[in-house]
């Protein structure tokens, strides 16, 4: 396959570019990645396309100097994530430095008027081939002595030195049209990156917003009847999974394109499994993989109420927050902000927890006096909640809306909860001649 990503799967671990990860990691990484993260991303791509149109049209080095620098940006901002720092190894960054060598040496004549015939190109790769691949003892290749080289392969006997040739023959051929094919087909693949994660972000994140996060037990038996029930749901798979109809062409595939094979091999750690081996050109497909891995292995991930991050348990808790940093009191945990000790303290110098506090309290009492139930008062609170940290995230929530958003009458209208009021005193008696209702 064109471009191939190679991974392996054994037990509960996924290996990519020779690093050993726990399943669901790359997916808890890759969810982060918001859209708000994405936008500068789709844009850059749009100039990326722009600049590759025009190119097609006109044939102006400083043009595709241009665009190859925005590749070189997409990359970068794309590595602030743990599978783009592991899909793109070293040859993506030297196929890209040719580029801005070849493209950087600016000519007063037409391209037409120093480019090489076919034949010349031809006798100039192969010399050069000849003398880069000529042994110690001064032999040359068979295959390059018989004509058969092709010069756009990699090597397969000499792994190294034939990626360092197939590089050499780029700065040898110039900005040509055979390193402008090439090159387009860099760009195609990062189109499709680029398309995998709309797929595959959005889906995932309302599989666990609206599915996941309403189960009573967790385990892989009860993920695997989730996912099925949000597979086939007919109203869940138009809503909540990215479909061509919905999102402009976009598509999240149920099923992937693999070359599979079980290889015994030995680990990056020294042992010895055999492995499940994955040949895709796929980004969905590989985090797909990751993440259908993490849910049979009991994984989950979850988005933590507090800083919004998504965050992976290895147990079946139903856990609500996060073990990093709280954007809302600086040295304590999500998980530590969200205790009631820690939130009572805060609350000495902070209004908005004080008054979540109080309508806590509140509801509280409402349930030891019988007047909802203890499923009301879990409703409540999480809605209480819910609007405290929305609070904390926006300045522009003052106290008092806030207070007037926490208060009993909204939330027990939002939640649908009708207070029961126990009736007090003696019941009326029945008027003389009248019989009283029963």
């Amino acid at each position: 396959m064109e471009g191939s990503i190679i991974f392996y799967t054994y037990g509960s671990t996924l290996e990519l570019n020779g690093q050993q990860f726990e399943a669901g990691r790359l997916t808890e990484d890759l969810l982060n990645l918001s859209p708000d993260d994405y936008h500068p991303l789709h844009e850059r791509m749009v100039r990326i396309r722009t600049l590759m149109d025009i190119y097609e049209y006109v044939r102006k080095s400083e043009l595709w100097w241009k665009l190859n620098d925005e590749m070189e940006q997409l990359c970068q901002e794309l590595r602030r994530y743990t599978v783009f720092r592991l899909l793109p190894d070293d040859c993506y960054d030297a196929f890209f430095s040719v580029i801005r060598e070849i493209t950087g040496q600016f000519s007063l004549f037409p391209p037409e008027e120093h480019s090489l015939s076919e034949d010349d190109q031809t006798k100039l790769l192969s010399a050069s081939a000849e003398e880069f691949f000529q042994s110690d003892d001064g032999d040359s290749d068979p295959e390059i002595s018989l004509g058969l080289l092709d010069l756009f392969r990699r090597r397969e006997g000499s792994e190294e030195k034939g990626e360092l040739f197939y590089y050499e023959m780029f700065r040898l051929l110039g900005a040509c049209e055979d390193t402008w094919s090439a090159y387009k087909k860099y760009i195609d693949r990062y189109m499709m990156y680029l398309h995998d994660i709309r797929a595959f972000v959005p889906t995932i994140r309302n599989f666990i917003k609206f599915i996941l996060s309403t189960l009573t037990t967790n385990g892989p038996e009860s993920y695997a009847a989730a996912l099925y029930g949000f597979y086939n749901d007919d109203r869940t798979a138009e809503k909540l999974i990215v479909n061509p109809i919905t999102y402009h062409g976009d598509c999240y595939r149920r099923h992937d394109e693999y070359m599979l094979s079980y290889v015994p091999r030995e680990l990056p750690d020294g042992s010895m499994a055999i492995c499940q081996e994955h040949v895709t050109d796929s980004l969905q497909a590989l985090m797909k993989a990751d993440y259908m891995l993490a849910l049979n292995s009991g994984h989950n991930i979850r988005r933590c109420i507090i800083c919004g991050k998504y965050f992976m348990l290895k147990s079946g808790v139903h856990a609500l927050y996060c073990e990093g940093a709280c954007p809302h009191a600086p040295g304590y945990t999500c998980r530590q902000f969200g205790t009631v000790e820690v939130q009572k303290e805060l609350a000495k110098n902070n209004p908005k927890v004080k008054a979540k506090l109080t309508a806590f309290s509140r509801i509280t009492k409402d349930m030891q006096r019988r007047a909802i139930s203890q499923e009301d008062a879990r409703r409540a609170k999480d809605h209480v909640r819910d609007r405290l940290y929305d609070a904390l995230r926006s300045p522009d929530i003052s106290v008092e809306e806030f207070s007037e958003q926490i208060s009993t009458a909204q939330v027990y209208e939002y939640c649908r909860i009708t207070r029961v009021s126990k009736p007090r005193g003696r019941p009326p008696k029945a008027k003389a001649g009248g019989t009283h209702d029963q």
